[in-house]
This record gives C-alpha cells, structure tokens and sequence, in this order.
C-alpha cells in the first residue's frame, strides 16, 4: 500500500497561509492548518483543515498538537513563511516507502530576493519530514523533533522568506530570548560572565569568517551581526532572571 502523507502548516492567520502552499496540494493527503488566531469561515479544499490552537508560549506544544491530529503515516511540518522547493516536492513521495524513520531537510533563509548560502543559516538542516509515531517535538523555543531512529538528509531544500532584515528579527528577539533563557537554565547552562562576554563575539567570528559568511556581502555581514545580538540578548535575560 502506497505511505500516506499529512503536511502540517503552523501559522498565525490560516487564512492567508494556504495561498502561499497550493504547491503541496498535489503530494499531501491531507493538509492541516494549525493557526493562532481564530480563522475566518470560508470554502477550502476537500483535503485542507484548519484548526485553532493557541501559541501560548510554546512552540513545541503547538507541533505536537497538529501532529495528533495527523491521520497519515508521515507528515511534513511547514511555517508558513517556508516553501518546499519544486525538487523537494518531487523528492518527497519517492522517498516516503524507504525503511526510515525521518529526513533531515536543508533549509535556505532568503532575504531581498538573495538567498544566504554562508553563515549557520546556509548549514541549517531540521528534521521536518518523519513517520508519524517515531518522535515527538521538544523545547519551548528553537524547537526540534525527536526521531527515534533511523535519520538520513534530503537532497532538495525547504526555502525560508524573510521578508526584511531587521524589524521582523529584533522583534522576535526579545520575545524568544524569553523563552529561551530557561530552557537554557534547564538544560544546565546557566548564566556566567565568560558566556555573557564570550558567546555573541564567538557566535560572530564563526559566522562571518569559519561559515564564510562574507562571501554573502553585506547580507552576511548583517546577518551575523544581528545573530550575535540574538545571543547576547539571550544572555542578558538570563542575568535579569537570576537577579
């Protein structure tokens, strides 16, 4: 029997967010929209639905909550500010019937109409495509997908819109930094002054010059610039919690 797929999009208003994925229609079996925000009432294809759940902090609890309601055997998590690529989709269903338990699929952040080859963003590969029961997701924040089992990569990639550099990123960066400090706590890595001092500047130095991120121009400049603050401001809401 041929493996069924569900495709899970996670998004903040539903209604906007199938326009942007009418390309995974023709690989899903069914395609379910969780969003944040109540959607509005309006006809949708046989196989689409959308449900409410709310973020409320945690975003592994909101992937867990879609993959419940997923009736396949392997599903697909999308944002919606993501795109699988047309070799992707093609991909996808010739791997599905492989004796594995998930894919690691690389992603590939695209800013101005550039795509950021370099830097942590051009190595970023996350486990978005797995059997149904082989894991379940973790972490408020920065979540992932635990795979028991067998895990292999994909040749195609997952396209990641950024629609601009800066206000849409620092305003996510004191809201993650929230709940990212502890978790950090949790996984045993407390504040400390070396960590304060030592990772936003180690954090850039790889970025920039060991991932090459220069060769991205002022993009990756930028980009590693902002992703340093991201690590500072981590550490600094770490300090104000312990005090």
């Amino acid at each position: 029997m041929k493996p069924t797929l569900s495709v899970v999009i996670l998004t903040r208003q539903a209604n906007s967010a199938l326009g942007r994925h009418l390309n995974i229609l023709g690989v899903a079996d069914e395609v379910i929209i969780v969003s944040d925000q109540i959607p509005k009432k309006g006809t949708l294809p046989k196989k689409v639905k959308i449900y409410h759940h709310p973020l409320s902090n945690n975003f592994s609890s909101q992937r867990n909550y879609a993959l419940k309601l997923a009736t396949s055997d392997w599903v697909l998590f999308l944002d919606d500010d993501e795109k699988p690529s047309s070799d992707l989709l093609k991909e996808i269903p010739k791997v599905l019937d492989q004796k594995i338990d998930g894919f690691r699929i690389k992603r590939l952040d695209i800013f101005y109409n550039q795509v950021l080859q370099h830097g942590e963003t051009g190595k970023t590969k996350l486990i978005r495509l797995a059997q149904k029961n082989a894991g379940t997701w973790h972490r408020p924040v920065h979540e992932y997908w635990k795979i028991d089992g067998k895990i292999v990569d994909l040749k195609s990639s997952l396209y990641h819109f950024r629609h601009n550099l800066t206000a849409g990123f620092i305003s996510r960066i004191g809201h993650y930094s929230i709940l990212d400090a502890p978790a950090l706590f949790k996984e045993g890595k407390p504040f400390s002054l070396i960590r304060l001092l030592f990772l936003p500047l180690a954090k850039f130095i790889r970025n920039y010059f060991f991932y090459l991120g220069f060769l991205d121009g002022f993009l990756g400049l930028f980009h590693a610039y902002l992703m340093s603050v991201q690590s500072l401001t981590v550490r600094v809401v770490q300090w104000e919690k312990s005090l």
